[in-house]
């Protein structure tokens, strides 16, 4: 007579890895994600554990070890982001990727034959089932207490610890445009160094009531690293200037980023946060390049291999991929698609009203490469389009037009659907790169777009000179009366 098995000793901690996965994510940022949206993600990764392990019984012919097998790829393919960085914080050198994934496929070829060879794994089973159902009762505890007896709410009163935070419940919070247009000169920088007369829309947006910082700059000349010193109030720090930037680099920017005082002191003054660009803001995702998946749920799936693979590699793989029309084309055209699908969602939610004010990020690839319209505001052929370098200055200028335009229309959209009530925020991250001497960082790629426009038309506190890094700290002392100190003007020369 067969014993009956018991419930534990059913090999159920394959499936239970992907609950796992889930709950956790959810736990962590169960105050921007519907439970609803979790479904389908639990659908799609429990249907994925169930289909290795029936690959699993074809390969191994037992059930217990197709779950081992089964269990032990979704755990490497959901939980990659923290063996990945773990690694890299670590500085473990098998957190390159040219090193893990080859090792993951050499160690999934020595676990298939272990498993073959070895015959019992009961108390594997019970030990594993045992683990994630501890695991799942300890994150539905943290979730009933975050649901039900914490009332931050995602206000990081801690985001600015080392700099002094003063309330202000009275101060007159409107909604923030910070509209950035990315790689834009400033336009005495265009007439002085490429002879392009941009008085034209200086003219506009000073009839507009905006005051012009024409001396300004940017602290960096790479978005990430200029993004990431902006949004901080801060110089970076623990950054290796000996080498030019490499994808674990960008990596810890992007969690930088992610993580940002800008966005964590709004919180903590009442404002909730709309994020039209390509950069996560904390709690915010971005929708670029969107999948079917509702989009909050990425701030659960972005650590997963795949994710880490788009983000970290995708460059690598167009560079070493670049004959192939369909991926360099595709790639380009993901910058129009984004930079057309931005500027119609903000001036959308210039029309919606909100019980909370607001901050809009919106970051438009323009006038930055790809270049994809000419002087005469026609539409270049694609062909065209991918054959220019950011650094072509011809082409980069005759794309000012365009640019311009998509401005102009932005900003007067948005004062006239806010009665001109809100902060507008016009800048750039950096200059055009252009090097004619190759290998020497011209100043001129640094001198940014910069103009503000508040309601009172008060501009004492901003000055001509001011750096990207000081920009928020002024804004927060003018808006919300804070005491921030200015930091020394500078550029880094990376």
């Amino acid at each position: 007579m067969t014993k009956k098995k018991k419930i534990p000793e059913y090999p159920l901690f394959f499936l239970l890895v992907p609950v796992f996965f889930i709950l956790h994510g959810f736990a962590e940022n169960c105050y921007f994600i519907r439970f609803a949206d979790c479904w389908l993600l639990l659908g799609i990764y429990t249907g994925a554990a169930v289909a290795v392990y029936l690959l699993g019984r074809l390969l191994l012919k037992d059930s217990i070890k197709a779950a081992l097998f089964s269990a032990y790829i979704m755990g490497f393919y959901l939980f990659f982001g923290a063996l990945h960085d773990f690694l890299r914080v670590h500085s473990i050198f098998l957190h390159k990727y040219s090193i893990l994934l080859p090792f993951f496929i050499l160690l999934t070829i020595l676990v298939i034959l272990y498993l073959k060879k070895t015959a019992s794994f009961r108390r594997t089973v019970l030990f594993l089932n045992s683990l994630l159902v501890i695991y799942i009762l300890v994150d539905c505890g943290t979730l009933a207490w975050k649901l039900n007896f914490s009332h931050a709410r995602y206000a990081d009163n801690q985001t600015l610890a080392q700099i002094p935070v003063v309330n202000c419940n009275d101060c007159a919070k409107p909604d923030i445009y910070f509209i950035l247009f990315d790689c834009y000169n400033g336009s005495e920088t265009l007439k002085d160094i490429y002879h392009y007369d941009n008085s034209s829309f200086d003219r506009y947006l000073e009839g507009q009531g905006f005051h012009i910082q024409k001396k300004s700059r940017s602290n960096y000349h790479d978005t990430p690293l200029s993004m990431a010193s902006m949004l901080n109030l801060s110089y970076l720090s623990n950054m290796d200037t000996s080498h030019f930037l490499q994808s674990d680099d960008y990596t810890g920017l992007t969690g930088v980023i992610a993580k940002n005082r800008v966005a964590g002191f709004l919180y903590s003054q009442g404002y909730s946060i709309v994020n039209y660009s390509v950069f996560d803001l904390p709690g915010h995702p971005s929708i670029a390049g969107q999948t079917f998946f509702p989009v909050k749920t990425r701030l659960i799936t972005n650590r997963t291999l795949l994710n880490y693979i788009e983000r970290d590699l995708r460059e690598w793989l167009e560079d070493h991929f670049e004959d192939s029309t369909l991926l360099s084309g595709k790639r380009t055209m993901d910058f129009d698609r984004n930079n057309r699908l931005f500027l119609s969602l903000t001036k959308e939610e210039s029309q919606k009203k909100s019980d909370k004010p607001r901050f809009i990020y919106t970051h438009i690839i323009m006038p930055h490469f790809p270049f994809f319209y000419d002087s005469l505001l026609h539409r270049r052929p694609l062909r065209d389009v991918a054959a220019h370098e950011y650094e072509d200055p011809a082409y980069y200028l005759q794309y000012l037009p365009y640019t311009n335009a998509c401005a102009e229309d932005l900003i007067s959209t948005i004062k006239r659907n806010t009665g001109g009530k809100a902060v507008i925020i016009f800048m750039s991250d950096h200059g055009l790169r252009y090097m004619p001497d190759k290998g020497v960082l011209p100043a001129a790629m640094f001198y940014n777009q910069n103009a503000v426009y508040f309601p009172d038309r008060d501009y004492r506190l901003f000055y001509d000179s001011i750096s990207a890094v000081n920009q928020f700290r002024v804004v927060f002392n003018k808006m919300f009366r804070q005491n921030l100190p200015l930091l020394k003007d500078s550029v880094a020369f990376w």
